[in-house]
C-alpha cells in the first residue's frame, strides 16, 4: 500500500473513482462534482493524492489549493490551516481502513509542509465521513449550509515537525 502525490496519467483513473460512488448512500456528489476541473486543478497545483496498490489507484485525497473555509468564525485556528476535500476509496475497498490512512497521509503532509491546523466540512448526511473525521482527532466545531447540503464544520491541529520532504509512505 503506498500513499503518494497522483500523476497526470491518472487522471481517468481518478475520475472513475469519484464517480463510482455518486448515489451511494452517504454521498453528496452528482455527475458534475467533483470531475474533470477539480482533477486538473489538483493535478495542477500538485494537491492531488493517490493510494495505490498492486499498481492501482484505489483511493484518492485533495488538499483544497484554496481555502474555501477561512471566513467562518469557529475555527480555533484561522492561521498556517488547509483543508482537504474529495476524499473517495475503490467502492471493493472500503470498510478496510483504508480512509484513516488515506487522511493519517494527508496530515502527515501538512504536517510537513508546517500547517498548523485542517479544517474539513463534512455533510450531515454522511456518517461515516463523520465517523472517519472524529477516528482521525478532528473537533467538530461548527455548522453551515452550503452547495445544497447541510455541514459539520472540523478543525484538527497538528504538530509542526521535520520529515524529509520526498517521504512516501507504505503500509
Amino acid at each position: 500500500m503506498l500513499f503518494r502525490k497522483a500523476e497526470t496519467r491518472e487522471a481517468e483513473a481518478i475520475r472513475a473513482l469519484y464517480q463510482a460512488v455518486i448515489g451511494t448512500p452517504f454521498c453528496t456528489w452528482d455527475e458534475s462534482y467533483p470531475g474533470e476541473t477539480e482533477i486538473a486543478g489538483d493535478l495542477s497545483a500538485g494537491t492531488l493524492y493517490v493510494l495505490e496498490e498492486d499498481h492501482q489507484v484505489i483511493g484518492a485525497i485533495s488538499i483544497v489549493p484554496e481555502n474555501e473555509l477561512d471566513h467562518f468564525n469557529c475555527w480555533a485556528l484561522k492561521e498556517n490551516a488547509r483543508e482537504f476535500a474529495r476524499v473517495v476509496i475503490k467502492s471493493d475497498q472500503q470498510h478496510k481502513g483504508l480512509s484513516v490512512y488515506l487522511v493519517e497521509g494527508v496530515i502527515r503532509e501538512l504536517q510537513r509542509q508546517g500547517v498548523a491546523a485542517i479544517h474539513i466540512a463534512v455533510a450531515k448526511e454522511n456518517i461515516p465521513a463523520q465517523k472517519l473525521y472524529r477516528k482521525t482527532g478532528f473537533d467538530f466545531c461548527g455548522e453551515a449550509d452550503m452547495y445544497g447540503h447541510s455541514y459539520f464544520l472540523c478543525e484538527r491541529t497538528i504538530e509542526i515537525c521535520s520529515v524529509k520532504e520526498n517521504d512516501d509512505h507504505t503500509r
